[in-house]
């Protein structure tokens, strides 16, 4: 990289370090169609990427007094895509472990009986904490569980924007959680097995 290019982009990272929004954007701006390539290979999904992004660029700003010690923004950016991919995908692959119980309306199997008991007590219990939702709450959070559907597919087909799809899947998920803490004996090492803390 040449020198006064490097010095350009030192110069923007203090800047951004310091708490300047305009570096800020500057800094989103020049690494967005980068990253939104780099991630949207892996999701195949607009509403992902975009979500994923949105995510690496509030934990940069989070995190902005570190800036000035990183020797390429470039590889810092992409290895916190990278890592946000990860928990996406970890997170995907729990939602479904999960809640396959419940789109299949039967028990979910498992290999010893201590496993079997506590996912039965789980399904249980998430099942009770649902019916306690709001009626618009408790019927996003089924179509979205249950029935697969993106938010994108929920808000077409409840007429409603995507931000308050969102915020009822959001505020859903924070209540089923809740729930399971204060009336399960589900110890918090299990919810974290269980993925309950990254719905």
């Amino acid at each position: 990289m040449p020198i006064a290019l490097k010095e350009n982009k030192d110069k923007l990272l203090a800047k951004v370090a310091g708490g300047d929004r305009d570096a800020f954007t500057q800094l989103y701006t020049d690494h967005l169609n980068n990253l939104f390539r780099y991630i949207f290979l892996i999701t195949r999904s607009k509403e992902e990427t975009e979500e994923i992004l949105q995510e690496v660029f509030i934990r940069i700003w989070e995190n902005r007094s570190k800036l000035v010690a990183i020797d390429s923004f470039e590889n810092y950016v992409f290895r916190c895509a990278k890592n946000k991919l990860l928990d996406n995908i970890r997170r995907q692959q729990v939602k479904q472990r999960v809640f396959s119980e419940i789109k299949r309306s039967k028990e979910v199997s498992a290999s010893t009986t201590s496993d079997q008991s506590a996912y039965k007590e789980y399904y249980l219990l998430v099942q009770q904490a649902i019916e306690k939702l709001p009626p618009k709450r408790k019927l996003i959070f089924r179509l979205n569980i249950e029935n697969g559907y993106s938010r994108e597919e929920i808000a077409r087909h409840l007429n409603i924007s995507d931000s308050v799809v969102k915020k009822q899947i959001y505020k859903a998920s924070y209540f089923v959680r809740a729930y399971l803490v204060k009336h399960g004996e589900i110890s918090m090492s299990l919810l974290t097995t269980l993925g309950i803390s990254c719905f």
